[in-house]
Formats: structure tokens, C-alpha cells, sequence
């Protein structure tokens, strides 16, 4: 296996897990056997496991993570909205996704930015109309500045205007959602490369 990034839901053979860990593959075999390490059977009876459960195995046992897997752990993702009703009950959603999301939530786009200045998160989850610094100003204060440009954005909005969703998208937004909105299509769109919202050519 080469050192590229693996995708938190790559699935891995025996083999594959050992060469990573510089283990023998019977070791690996042994601890899915053991029911230690979550392993899938295919069809024709092999197994495969999933980057990201073997990523929680290693961190759970203290084991040494290779630079390959870091990335298969789950991506930080900040959500900024004034709505407190509608931060907890997205939180509560987003328990399923725990190993591919690790959720903080904001009430405030003031808070929101100083702590991503401090711990630059992968991607952000935005609501356009705020108080005292709304969604626009936090975008723009994000690409503006050089050390958290490359965070990506997604905005979710109530309002059906596409002006509004033009002038975020010009602003560097990935995509803009329309309230409400869906736990599972955020998880889509902040852990692939893919834009599943982006509109047909």
C-alpha cells in the first residue's frame, strides 16, 4: 500500500492491515476473531475492515497510528447558528456519525471565530442570518484570511432567495443548503470530494 490518506470508509483486507502495521496478517485475523477489531464478510466469506474502525482499534489499544490512517478519523466540523433549539437537536442527529464527525457547535459568530483561528477545523457549518456578525461577514473574514482560506464552508440558510445563495457561493462557500437540513446530507458533503448538491452541467 502506497502512504496516501485512506478514506474513513475504505474497507481493507487482512493483508492489507498488516502490511500498514508492519504485522503479519494472522495477527489481524486473530484480533477480529477475538471480536476486538469490527470486520464485514463479504459475500464470498473474506473480510474487510473499515479504515476508520481500525483507526478507533489502534487509538483504543495505544497503539501507533500510520500517517496513512490519521485521516480516517473523524473531521471537526464547527456548526454557527443563533437558533440553540436547532444546534441541539442537529448534535442529537449527528450521534450516528460520531466516528466520521466530531461535531462543536456555536451560537455565535463572534465565539465561532477566535476558537477557529486557535483550532482550525475541517469544515464549518454556517447560518447566514445571525446577530452582531452574520454568516456573510464570518465567510468573508475565513477566505480573507490566509491560515483558515482553506477551511471549507458549507451555508445553510431559510431563505429562498438565490441571490443569496450566489453571493455565498462567490464568496467561497462549497454549497448552500436550504433549512432544514439533513444530518446525513451534511456528513455527504463535508467527508468526500464530491459535491452531491452542485448543479447538473
Amino acid at each position: 500500500m502506497d502512504a496516501q490518506p485512506i478514506h474513513p470508509d475504505t474497507l481493507l483486507t487482512s493483508h492489507e492491515v498488516g502490511v500498514l502495521l508492519q504485522l503479519n496478517a494472522s495477527t489481524v485475523v486473530k484480533w477480529v476473531n477475538d471480536g476486538i477489531l469490527p470486520a464485514y464478510r463479504t459475500a464470498g466469506g473474506h473480510r474487510r475492515i473499515r479504515s476508520a474502525d481500525l483507526l478507533t482499534f489502534l487509538k483504543e489499544q495505544g497503539m501507533f497510528v500510520p500517517k496513512q490512517l490519521r485521516g480516517a478519523g473523524p473531521r471537526k466540523v464547527y456548526m454557527i447558528d443563533d437558533d440553540k433549539g436547532l444546534l441541539t437537536s442537529f448534535s442529537r442527529a449527528m450521534r450516528t456519525y460520531k466516528d466520521r464527525i466530531d461535531l462543536q457547535t456555536f451560537d455565535s459568530g463572534i465565539e465561532a471565530l477566535l476558537r477557529i483561528g486557535a483550532e482550525r477545523p475541517d469544515s464549518l457549518i454556517l447560518d447566514v442570518n445571525m446577530p452582531n456578525l452574520d454568516g456573510t461577514e464570518v465567510l468573508k473574514r475565513i477566505k480573507e484570511n490566509e491560515a483558515t482560506r482553506a477551511i471549507e464552508v458549507v451555508v445553510i440558510t431559510g431563505n429562498t432567495d438565490a441571490d443569496i445563495e450566489k453571493k455565498m457561493l462567490a464568496l467561497g462557500a462549497r454549497a448552500v443548503l436550504k433549512k432544514p437540513v439533513a444530518a446525513a446530507d451534511v456528513v455527504e458533503l463535508v467527508t468526500t470530494d464530491r459535491n452531491p448538491f452542485a448543479a447538473a452541467e
